[in-house]
């Protein structure tokens, strides 16, 4: 790609050298940081910070875009995150987007009329995320010290230059997503990962797969971004088409049951949806016997989760010595085969787009497991048991905000779930030992939701509790 220039507008005699300008920006960083949504560190105070590489991406004549990778350290860890930046004059005068602004630096009186180099997120300006779709359009790579790029067309065709506009998708927190459209081709959703691991990202991995596979069960992947930064590889970003309009299962499933609706036949479909993707998913990527050793791996995951929330939940570790038992009895039994699976599957992820049936979105896996434990083989049950526990939580929902009892809803569409999952994966839905598999999914993802809601929504955490009872009281068995 083209190497950076600045803007015409600024006499580049006149300013310090852009890794200067660069060492100077990470004070402010550090300090804006902490507002972002997307930044999983705001409970760590500001973080020390350097910019440890950048790489420019090709823009207009008013602007430089850099693509910037910061890595931050907070009494809890280290992380590397990715942070595109736009540097331009004050002199160009152009307006600014709320929340757009990072901080602005002096620079020689005589370098630009107005003295001041505004630095701004990238992708809350048009400029800025211009620049993201075209070197995604274009393909090839963007290189620069400590930094580089490379950019994958996919098979589809992106909104045509010229006529296409960008927003930013509000509601995104550990990402950042642009809707990208011109009013003809379909629009496309960007998606750009903040927080950089090393490893192939599952979202783009999982669901370029099943786009080869030809599967309609998940957006189509048009494109992708790769990134050297850091000591790691990984996807920068990727860009799908976006389906507009469509309310996800989980506002649906709140309407639904707080009327009354019969929604049994729909879920059943989800359910079979579900495990056709698996069935594409092991097609595609393999899927291995779960010999003693892989077993063994799942449950003392499951079992450092509980001992870890037992001791940050009281209320947890009250169940613990039944959930203890019941992972005895999951040791026991025989596990289907393991694959690659969504990994953190909950109505939220599941679109009902017209003519088209469900849609699973956002295959990353749980956010706070680490990327490598996230793209290992997992069980198929854990997605069953995460489906299952979204629909409880619906129970919890609406007693909570609406005073009503949907409990006749949630089981009935519980059951329907795992009888249309069932059918479609050939397994008998009343076979004793998944039973106790799928309580000792549920169990370990009502776990995971008591230290979440403990932490961030305690109004809700009744929710996984009555959950753990439930299943604790019938540990060894099924769970309801």
């Amino acid at each position: 790609m083209d190497q950076p220039a600045y803007p015409a507008t600024l006499d580049i005699t006149a300013l310090p050298a852009l890794d200067e300008l660069l060492d100077g920006l990470a004070a402010p960083l550090a300090a804006w940081l902490p507002a972002q949504r997307w930044y999983a560190h705001k409970a760590d105070g500001t973080p020390r910070m350097e910019i440890t590489g950048w790489a420019p991406l090709p823009a207009g004549g008013e602007e430089l875009v850099l693509w910037c990778v910061l890595r931050i350290a907070t009494p809890a860890g280290a992380a590397i995150y990715q942070v595109p930046l736009v540097l331009r004059p004050s002199a160009a005068g152009t307006a600014e987007e709320p929340g757009a602004l990072v901080t602005s630096l002096p620079v020689p009186a005589d370098a630009a009329a107005g003295a001041e180099l505004r630095v701004l997120d990238a992708l809350r300006d048009p400029a800025g995320r211009e620049a993201v779709v075209r070197a995604l359009e274009t393909g090839g790579t963007a290189l620069g010290p400590g930094a580089a790029l490379r950019f994958v067309a996919g098979g589809g065709t992106l909104p045509a230059a010229g006529s296409r506009r960008s927003r930013l998708l509000s509601g995104e927190q550990s990402n950042t997503s642009l809707i990208v459209e011109d009013g003809a081709a379909t629009p496309v959703i960007l998606k750009v990962f903040r927080v950089l691991q090393d490893g192939l990202n599952p979202d783009v991995e999982l669901q370029g797969a099943l786009t080869a596979a030809g599967s309609t069960r998940v957006p189509a992947v048009l494109g992708s971004g790769l990134i050297s930064a850091a000591g790691l590889r990984t996807h920068a970003l990727v860009a799908q088409e976006f389906l507009p309009g469509v309310e996800d299962a989980w506002r649906t499933a709140l309407t639904e049951s707080a009327a009354g609706t019969d929604s049994a036949a729909a879920v059943r479909d989800l359910g079979a949806a579900v495990a056709a993707v698996h069935a594409d998913l092991a097609a595609e990527l393999g899927a291995s016997p779960a010999d003693a050793g892989a077993v063994a791996g799942v449950l003392a995951q499951m079992r450092a989760r509980l001992a870890e929330v037992s001791a940050a939940v009281p209320q947890v570790a009250a169940h613990r010595e039944a959930l203890e038992s019941l992972l005895a009895a999951a040791e026991r039994v025989e596990w289907p085969p393991l694959q690659r699976i969504h990994g953190d599957l909950h109505l939220g992820q599941v679109l009902a787009a017209p003519g088209r049936g469900w849609v699973l979105l956002d295959f990353e896996g749980e956010p706070l497991r680490p990327l490598a434990e996230r793209s290992l083989p997992d069980s198929p049950l854990r997605d069953v048991a995460g489906m299952l526990r979204s629909l409880d939580y619906v129970r919890g929902a609406v007693a909570a905000e609406q005073g009503k009892d949907v409990s006749t809803w949630t089981e009935a569409s519980r059951s329907a779930f795992w009888a249309g999952y069932a059918e479609r994966a050939g397994l008998d839905p009343e076979d004793a030992a998944l039973a106790v598999l799928r309580a000792a999914f549920e169990a370990d993802k009502a776990v995971y939701e008591a230290l979440y809601e403990a932490r961030n929504r305690p109004d809700w955490l009744g929710i996984p509790l009555d959950a753990l009872a439930r299943i604790s009281a019938s540990a060894g068995g099924t769970a309801r």
